[in-house]
């Protein structure tokens, strides 16, 4: 489970060859859980966070659907719905949810092949 995870591995961790050395150490049929924050629907509140953690020594990096979506999932099986915003994974009932705004996490379950 790497939920709330990757977005403390900046490109300059190569979080893609960290990513690849797990999924390699998994067997077959194991599931990966991850979730990620984006700056796609609110710019102002996740950047914000992020900035707040680099000048406190912390690294962050925001991402969007894709990027998060090829760095965690990339050659895996996604599990319906796939990656989506966090509030849309499988709601339990048709009431309403938060905007993606106020939601800003993606999130998605894959299938190790």
């Amino acid at each position: 489970m790497l939920v709330a995870v990757l977005h403390f591995m900046p490109d300059e961790f190569r979080p893609a060859q960290v990513m690849g050395t797990l999924i390699d150490a998994l067997p077959p049929g194991s599931y990966l859980v991850a979730s990620h924050i984006t700056g796609e629907h609110d710019p102002v509140g996740p950047a914000t966070g992020a900035r707040a953690y680099r000048a406190a020594g912390l690294p962050a990096q925001l991402r969007d659907c894709d990027q998060f979506a090829r760095l965690a999932f990339s050659g895996l099986d996604l599990v319906p719905p796939g990656v989506v915003l966090v509030s849309e994974w499988r709601p339990d009932n048709t009431g309403p949810r938060p905007t993606a705004s106020e939601v800003s996490w993606y999130g998605g379950v894959a299938r190790i092949p």
